[in-house]
């Protein structure tokens, strides 16, 4: 087989992306590059040439200049691991959100047993503040989540269940609130997040705590999600379904999403979905990745 050129758009301190350049890098017959996207400059006069002789790119996305590479690759035509169209559709929560309503309307029959919570668009709070507080308290409880999923520097989830609670999101996140917002139902599930990480063909499901019932519970300062215990969990037949579809629909390769259950029901409501995710609990995911990238070229 030829040398085949490989360009890795992703932050190398992430574990994960370490160990899939570390394993790229020590297999024969491939010439890797790395683009960081949180410190790599772009020469956008020689980009061009550079991209066009590839034969994969991949990214997970930690800033604009991964996808504005991925805007190049597509012109030229190469192969992604996760496309341009696909990564767009997972950074904006409301297109996302649109297109998981689609497939489940499509696909009614086959995925009876999963919803999504209602929600809602808003532009920034600063448009009007005290409107703002008025239509976020009509709806108590309520999840207040970032527009653009992939913003790494402006990223939250709060829950809102009273008013004053609306003032201290308002307090805390008074830096970050220039941007439209999108907000979710809060869904009383049995206390977990069920993550459904996809890989290929391979499908498999970590059960962990919610964050949001274990600040109910013990109220702390700070909840660092990367310290709550995980745990494998087999995939029913269901979820695999939903999973297939998913990866079918939106063309998606290597993505995650997650899923909590209603108390005593079989019933399911789908409450995010990423590209490229941690992975976190997956003890071999770098090997399987870089197995699977190998099958791809």
């Amino acid at each position: 087989m030829e040398s085949k050129k490989i360009l890795l758009s992703a932050k190398i301190e992430d574990p994960l992306i370490h160990n899939i350049y570390q394993l790229l890098k020590a297999r024969g017959k491939i010439e890797l590059y790395h683009h960081n996207p949180s410190i790599n400059s772009i020469n956008l006069l020689s980009i061009r040439k550079f991209i066009q002789e590839l034969d994969l790119i991949i990214t997970k996305v930690g800033g604009d200049s991964s996808v504005d590479l991925l805007y190049i690759a597509q012109e030229y035509n190469i192969p992604m691991i996760n496309n341009l169209k696909s990564i767009l559709l997972c950074k904006n929560r409301i297109a996302l959100d649109n297109s998981l309503r689609t497939l489940l309307k499509k696909y009614s029959k086959e995925l009876g047993i999963f919803n999504l919570p209602k929600s809602w668009s808003h532009p920034s709070p600063y448009k009007n503040i005290q409107e703002f507080k008025r239509w976020v308290s009509e709806r108590l409880p309520i999840v207040l989540k970032t527009h653009d999923q992939h913003n790494e520097y402006v990223r939250f989830n709060f829950l809102a269940k009273t008013t004053d609670e609306i003032d201290d999101f308002v307090l805390r996140y008074k830096d970050f609130l220039y941007f439209d917002l999108y907000f979710q139902e809060f869904i009383e599930c049995d206390g977990f997040d069920r993550k459904i990480y996809v890989i290929g063909d391979k499908i498999f499901g970590i059960k962990r705590e919610n964050p949001i019932y274990l600040y109910l519970r013990e109220k702390p300062e700070k909840i660092d999600v990367s310290q709550i215990k995980r745990e494998e969990f087999v995939v029913e037949k269901d979820i695999k379904t939903l999973a297939k579809l998913i990866s079918k629909e939106f063309d998606l390769k290597i993505y995650g999403f997650d899923l909590v259950k209603i108390p005593k029901s079989d019933k399911y409501y789908i409450i995010d979905l990423n590209d490229f995710p941690g992975f976190k609990g997956i003890e071999n995911a770098a090997e399987l990745i870089v197995e699977y990238i190998s099958k791809f070229l």
